[in-house]
């Protein structure tokens, strides 16, 4: 009798244990999350966090970076699990989140508030993006203060596409969204879909470091700092000189990004940090 071969067969992700010890949980759940976390739990004693298995080497490569800079021992282990209800378990506690007197941020399943001048609707799904992360909240804000109607707008590492979405509702004329995983894909249609936005934007799968026009009015960078970096110097190659949302960083990494706005011969137009996070706006 031959094998039977299953149409939709479990799949395998990998589970990432850090000792909550070493960590301070939010600067920690931050990187996780833009490393492309699917799903993080807090236990008593340690954090454990869920991505797709084809990012093991990536984050392993990752995470010693960041215990190098930090000055930690190495200390975690990887398992490899099958698919779970974990992903979907945290959906539960989110809840709409008012970002500014403006902006609010609704999980599909709640009622629709009243009197939001901006609401955004979003699926939470396996994708960063949900407006619950302070680096997220921080580009938000920033956005809506420094975005014009009719702007060309590039939303670097575009996850769920909140931030895609807040420009457009703000009156962007044309939303270039990239994002490296091509995971987010369907995550980020259903939420423009869910917004009613049809036109505006294009969705781009890959590296936007190796974009070469950066025909922009203002740049959302909302990654880990030296993807920030690298997106920076590619933009002052270009000649180009959009206004930048930095996002992603801490607030220990202001001495070093301002060396390389000074380097870059640009300035500062605003700095603001919450919970140890750091967001920078640079012309």
């Amino acid at each position: 009798m031959p094998a039977v071969t299953e149409l939709n067969p479990p799949k395998n992700w990998l589970k990432l244990t850090l000792p909550k010890s070493n960590w301070d949980i939010e600067i920690v759940s931050g990187f996780l999350y833009l490393w492309g976390s699917s799903g993080i739990n807090e236990t008593e004693n340690e954090i454990e966090a869920y991505f797709p298995i084809e990012l093991q080497d990536q984050i392993g490569q990752n995470l010693r970076l960041l215990c190098q800079e930090r000055q930690l021992a190495p200390d975690f282990c990887y398992e490899i699990i099958e698919e779970q209800p974990w992903h979907t378990n945290w959906q539960i506690y989110f809840k709409p989140q008012r970002i500014t007197a403006r902006i609010s941020v609704r999980p599909y399943w709640e009622k629709l508030q009243k009197n939001v001048p901006l609401e955004i609707v979003i699926k939470p799904g396996m994708a960063f993006g949900t407006g619950t992360h302070v680096t997220t909240q921080l580009a938000l804000e920033l956005l809506e203060e420094y975005l014009h109607p009719g702007e060309r707008i590039l939303d670097a590492g575009c996850g769920a596409g909140i931030l895609t979405i807040a420009a457009l509702k703000l009156g962007a004329r044309m939303v270039s969204a990239w994002d490296i995983d091509p995971q987010i894909e369907d995550n980020f249609y259903e939420n423009l879909n869910l917004n009613q936005i049809t036109a505006g934007w294009q969705l781009y799968i890959g590296d936007v470091t190796q974009l070469t026009d950066w025909d922009f009015d203002l740049v959302l960078s909302n990654i880990e700092r030296q993807v920030n970096e690298l997106v920076f110097k590619r933009i002052v190659e270009s000649g180009r000189r959009p206004f930048i949302i930095f996002t992603g960083l801490l607030a220990s990494d202001y001495a070093h990004f301002e060396s390389l706005v000074v380097n870059y011969e640009r300035e500062i137009e605003c700095k603001r940090v919450k919970d140890e996070w750091l967001a920078l706006v640079v012309h």
